[in-house]
This record gives C-alpha cells, sequence and structure tokens, in this order.
C-alpha cells in the first residue's frame, strides 16, 4: 500500500480545456483503479495507511469542490463519470466512518457542504453525515462554529461583504444545514450571527443576496425543530427578531426587514403552528399570534418565494414525422422513455443503440447499465449522442402561406355528368323558366307581370303540365313514404284499459284479508298451547316444533317472534284473537263459528277502508225522512228509524250510545230538527201541522 502511486488532484477548469479527450479519459481511468484498490484493502491496512494518505484527501477535496462548483460535465456525464462519483463517495464513507480520527480536511463545514452538493436527494448521504455527525460531531461543530465567525466577520466589512465568496459560503453553509439539520442548530446558537444577518439584509439593496440570506435563517430556524427539537431556542430568536424590527411598538419599520421577509416568503410560521398544534405553550402562541399580524401589514413587500414549475411536455407540439428507414414506431419511442427516466444522462440516439443491441429488451439494458457490463464496442460510443432527424423529411410549416395553384383549364361544355338518378322526374324543374336567356341570372321580385287570372286563363302548356304532374304521380311508390304505420293500431304500451278492474281487486283483497286473519289464528293456536315456541334465543329456533310452524305458517324465524312480540304489545288484538278462538271452537270455520256482525250506526269512514266497507257501514232499514237513523226495526214517516236501546239490555250499550248523542246534539241533531220544523211551518202557511 505504501508503493501505491498517488491519487493526483482534479485539475481546475482552466487546465481542464487544455486536455484532449483521450488524455482526460486516461486521467479517469487511473482514479477509479486507484480509488477502486483503497476501497477494496483489507480493513488493518486501511486504517494504518489512509490516514498518511495525503493524496486521496486531496483528490477528494478537489473533486467534489469542482463537481459542486463548476460542474465539470466530464465528471458526471457517461459511465465512467458515474463510476468515478461511486468510487469517491465509497471511499469517503470509508475514511469518516472507518477510520477513529479522519483528516480534518474531510470533516470540514466546506468539504461537507460540496458532498451535500454532489449527491442531492440521496439517502445514503443522508445516513452518513448522521454517523459522521455521532462520531466525529466535536470536529464538525468546531468548523462550522469557525466559518460563522469568517462569515459574520465579512458581513461587517463593507469590503468584502458585497463579495462572492461570501455569497457562496453562506450558499454552502445553507445546504448543509439542510441536509444535517444539527449543523443549522449551530448556526443558530446565540444571538450574534442573526443579528449580523439582520444588519446585511438592511445594507444591502441587491434581492439576490437577500434572499441567501432569509434562506439561511430559514433553514437554520427550521432545523431546530427537527432531530431534538429546542422550540425554546426557537421563540428565543424570534423574539430577537421581532425586538429588531420594532414588531408591536410605535418604531415598527414600515420598510423590508429580515423579518418580515422570513414570515411572508417562507411557511416558517405554519411549521411553527403544526409544531405548537401537538406541543402547546402560551408563549409561542402569543408570538405566532402577533408575527401573523406582522405578516398581514408587511405582505405589500415581498411575495412567496416558490420554484417555478417545470413545463412538462405534453407531446402536443408539431409532430416531426420520420421516413424510410430510420421511422420510430410509439412503442420503441416509450423504451427509450423508460430507459431515460432511469438514466437521464443518456441520450435518445445512445438509448436506440442500446435497444439495438439487445433485442429491444429493456429490462436487459438497465441491467447491463447498472452492473456496467457493456461491451466495449457500446462504451465506446458518445453516451450523450440524441436522436439526428434529417432536415430533408421534416414537414414545412403548415401554417405557412399555400403558393398558388397551376391554372386549370376550362371544362368543356359538352360534357355532362351522368347521374343515376338522371331519368327520375323533379318538381321543382317544372317551376323554372324555359327562356336560355334568363338562365343564370339573379332576380329580385317577380319575373313576369302575370297575374294569377292571367295564369288560369293561359291554357297553352296545360297539356303538357298536367302529363308532367300525373307522370310524376304515377312513378310515386307508396314504399319511399317516411311514415312508418306497421305498429299504429298494436298496442305498444302507451294505450289506456278502459276494462275496469275493480271486481279483481276487491276479490283480491278479501282474499288477502282471509288469509292473514287464518294466518293470525294459526299463529295464535300456538302462542296460546306453546308461549315458549316464540321465543327468541338459538335452541328454540333449532327446535322441531318451530320448524313446524314456519312450514305451515310460510314465515321466517324473525317474523315470527316478532308477531309474538307486536302481540303482546296489543291488548287489544289479543282479546280480540282470543274471541275469535272461543267463538270458532278452536276450528276456523266449525261448527259453532258465527259471523262477526258489523255495526249499523254510522261512521265516518276512514281513509284505508275500502269502498265495500264503507257501504257496509251505512243504514239497512228504516225509511223516515231525512232523519231516520236506519235501525233493523225502522218505521215510515217522521219516525227516527229503528230504536237502538229497544233491544235487549246485554246487546247495545245504550249508555255509550247516549253520550254520543249528547255529544252530537249540539251540533245536529237539535239544529236540524228545528230547522226542519221552520220549513214545514212555512209550506203550511205559517200555521202549525
Amino acid at each position: 500500500m505504501a508503493d501505491l502511486p498517488p491519487l493526483a488532484p482534479v485539475p481546475p477548469p482552466a487546465v481542464r480545456t487544455t486536455l484532449q479527450q483521450a488524455e482526460w479519459e486516461a486521467c479517469i481511468d487511473a482514479w477509479t483503479m486507484l480509488l477502486g484498490v483503497r476501497i477494496d484493502a483489507p480493513v488493518k491496512i486501511f486504517q494504518d495507511v489512509a490516514s498518511k494518505d495525503e493524496s486521496a484527501v486531496l483528490f477528494l477535496s478537489s473533486f467534489y469542490n469542482q463537481l459542486a462548483t463548476s460542474g465539470e460535465a466530464g465528471l458526471k456525464l457517461g459511465l465512467k463519470g458515474r463510476t468515478l462519483r461511486k468510487l469517491s463517495f465509497l471511499l469517503t464513507r470509508r475514511i469518516l466512518l472507518d477510520l477513529s480520527s479522519p483528516p480534518a480536511d474531510l470533516l470540514a463545514w466546506n468539504f461537507l457542504g460540496n458532498l451535500c452538493c454532489c449527491y442531492p436527494s440521496s439517502a445514503a448521504l443522508k445516513r452518513l453525515l448522521l454517523d459522521a455527525w455521532d462520531k466525529h460531531h466535536g470536529t464538525i461543530t468546531a468548523s462550522v462554529e469557525k466559518a460563522k465567525s469568517s462569515i459574520i466577520k465579512q458581513l461587517m466589512n463593507k469590503k468584502t461583504s458585497e463579495t462572492p465568496a461570501v455569497d457562496a459560503d453562506i450558499r454552502t453553509l445553507t445546504i448543509l444545514a439542510s441536509t444535517l439539520p444539527t449543523c443549522g442548530q449551530v448556526l443558530m446558537a446565540g444571538s450574534d450571527y442573526l443579528d449580523t444577518l439582520s444588519d446585511a439584509y438592511q445594507a444591502q439593496p441587491r434581492e439576490t443576496l437577500r434572499r441567501v440570506f432569509v434562506a439561511n435563517v430559514y433553514v437554520g430556524l427550521t432545523s431546530l425543530l427537527k432531530s431534538k427539537p429546542n422550540l425554546s431556542s426557537l421563540l428565543d430568536q424570534l423574539f430577537g427578531l421581532k425586538a429588531t424590527a420594532g414588531v408591536g411598538t410605535s418604531k415598527t419599520r414600515k420598510e423590508p426587514t429580515l423579518l418580515s421577509d422570513l414570515v411572508c416568503s417562507s411557511d416558517l410560521l405554519a411549521r411553527l403552528e403544526k409544531y405548537l398544534t401537538d406541543h402547546p405553550q402560551k408563549r409561542g402562541e402569543d408570538l405566532v399570534s402577533s408575527l401573523r399580524t406582522y405578516q398581514t401589514e408587511s405582505r405589500v413587500f415581498h411575495h412567496r418565494y416558490q420554484k417555478k414549475k417545470k413545463t412538462v411536455e405534453k407531446g402536443k407540439g408539431r409532430g416531426v414525422p420520420i421516413s424510410g428507414g430510420e421511422e420510430l414506431h410509439a412503442h420503441r419511442m416509450s423504451l427509450v422513455t423508460q430507459i431515460q427516466d432511469l438514466f437521464p444522462d443518456l441520450g435518445s440516439g445512445y438509448v436506440i443503440r442500446l435497444l439495438d443491441y439487445y433485442g429491444d429488451g429493456p429490462e436487459t439494458v438497465v441491467a447491463h447499465l447498472l452492473d456496467s457490463s457493456l461491451p466495449p464496442e457500446l462504451q465506446s460510443l458518445d453516451q450523450t449522442e440524441d436522436l439526428s432527424i434529417p432536415q430533408s423529411i421534416i414537414n414545412p410549416d403548415p401554417m405557412a402561406p399555400n403558393s398558388p395553384p397551376p391554372e386549370i383549364a376550362e371544362a368543356d361544355e359538352s360534357f355532362a355528368r351522368k347521374n343515376i338518378f338522371d331519368k327520375d322526374v323533379d318538381l321543382a324543374e317544372l317551376a323554372h323558366s324555359n327562356d336560355p336567356n334568363a338562365r343564370n341570372k339573379l332576380r329580385f321580385g317577380r319575373e313576369d307581370d302575370l297575374t294569377a287570372d292571367d295564369v288560369l286563363a293561359d291554357r297553352s302548356k296545360h297539356a303538357a303540365n298536367k302529363a308532367a304532374i300525373i307522370s310524376a304521380l304515377a312513378t310515386f311508390d307508396s314504399d319511399d313514404d317516411e311514415r312508418d304505420d306497421t305498429y299504429d293500431a298494436a298496442d305498444v304500451g302507451g294505450t289506456v284499459d278502459t276494462v275496469p278492474a275493480s271486481t279483481d281487486a276487491e276479490a283480491e283483497a278479501q282474499n288477502r284479508r282471509a288469509t292473514a286473519e287464518d294466518l293470525d289464528l294459526s299463529l295464535f293456536k300456538s302462542y296460546r298451547s306453546n308461549p315458549g315456541l316464540f321465543a327468541r334465543d338459538s335452541a328454540t329456533r333449532r327446535s322441531q316444533p318451530r320448524t313446524s310452524l314456519k312450514g305451515e305458517t310460510g314465515m321466517t324465524d324473525e317474523a315470527i317472534e316478532g308477531w309474538a312480540v307486536m302481540l303482546q304489545r296489543d291488548p287489544k288484538r289479543l282479546s280480540k284473537l282470543e274471541d275469535r278462538l272461543a267463538l270458532s271452537a278452536g276450528t276456523p270455520g266449525g261448527a259453532m263459528a258465527q259471523p262477526e256482525l258489523p255495526p249499523t250506526s254510522y261512521r265516518k269512514p276512514r281513509a284505508d277502508e275500502e269502498s265495500e266497507e264503507s257501504d257496509a257501514h251505512g243504514s239497512f232499514g228504516g225509511r223516515g225522512r231525512g232523519r231516520g237513523r236506519g235501525g233493523p226495526r225502522g218505521g215510515r214517516g217522521r219516525g227516527r228509524g229503528g230504536s237502538r236501546g229497544s233491544g235487549p239490555s246485554g246487546e247495545q250499550n245504550t249508555a255509550a250510545s247516549r253520550q254520543r248523542k249528547e255529544e252530537n246534539k249540539s251540533s245536529r241533531a237539535n239544529h236540524n230538527r228545528r230547522q226542519q220544523r221552520a220549513k214545514k211551518i212555512a209550506r203550511g202557511g205559517g200555521l202549525p201541522g
């Protein structure tokens, strides 16, 4: 390992431009080989030599610095560039985690910041930085504190406050604090750093530098809510910025400040409110309320910082057709898109060559790309090659004006176009004028001065016109009529049936009532003989008597049990069924069965009663004039019909009838009697009858 050639640092861009492509690829091959040797070295040998390997530290520092600042395409694009980046990350990881005291240059804030710039949104990088912080947090903290002090001094010096170096350092610290929140917490320790940034914000009129300050403060303050939250420190910093801006006092600045830009251009208050929802604190809630008011007052000075939305190509652009042997199928282009989603640095032309080599198998192509097992003839090709389209086959602009068409020779007037309907008689042709001079002329108003009498009196063309009309009528075919009268006499569902169906409906209603009564009586018999048969438990439902009852009635267990419950809740129904069972002597329709006699007195018909039942409640006897109640022994003349109280005392409830009479006397009886008497007196001339 001691005899291993050292790693040369990555040259700056000025030197890189002087190298040929072959020389540059040779450098990449050498770096790749030497990095692989260091990564594959045994643990003991690596720990002994890596701490003294200054060339590796110098190479890694220069590599990530060039990759983060200049964006050298040769270090990122292509298979060799990706391999070099991967091996550099693995070597950095092994040095930081395997060595007990790694080189300080690899734990410096600028190296870690460049590392974050080269691998954005990398989960492996975040795990590496967290592990490195756990093992070497003291060294990293000292480096960040040193950078913080350096930035404070540069911002306080008016000569160096506007240099690009300060801008780049603050940006690097912002990216590092965003990836490693503990570094942001180190930046927010104390008030000197925020006070310096606040003063620099007021002194700097440049919008770009102000955005750098706001982004750095935002990342630092939000880091206090991550990993190990420190809410008290966050509130202290916000109170300090609030005091500097004079919020809530008469000295409130009517101009943009670092705090106003922070609360108006970011979601800091929303994050703080969300955290306070889970961890309520009166001090924090009051601060957020005051900052919300300040945000409303300062909104006119700022706008929300948002990333520009990337315009997604929807494929609605002008199509470029490809003809000949270079025509591409839509399925082929979808394969190219699938591979470019995983490897965006590959050109479409290079992907087409890979698909041609592997028989349009995207899985095979992706597997070889991931394993770096492409054949040499494919590796030597330009991996950024795009699909070239010959200019000669591109369609012209469809919106471009067309050239005037060539002159077309006038058609021969003697040529007549034949048609299958030429022999048909057109009634409209009968109205055309036969004057050859009148053709192709547009006329307004009447063609001639003839009146209707003159036209009817002119019999010169009567025979010809009559013959033409008769000929047209003779050629008319009734099958050509547009009206289809096939179903005119058929019943298609729109007619009304005039046959009355009341007889069937009444019979069906009577059958339903009889069936329901028989079913109730059958259930009541079972209920009287064995009430436990209607119990609502599983044993009863599985019993043989319950099964027999279900087969007899055709009802389910729930219906049978519900019938018993409703019977227990209705005493009147229970007594009625008992009376029916007693009258029928246990057998419906038996020898002792008696018909149920409906009451003969008038009752106001109910809405749900059938017309037959309503008629049955009417009067049966009595032919009295108007006032007859219609009893069974009703008399004639002025009598009130049959008496309700003349029967035996047990047949009718005379007390109840008398009570109903007294109740209705004021509304009907006395008034009606008095009015009828007045009418009779009037008819008799005023003499009592």
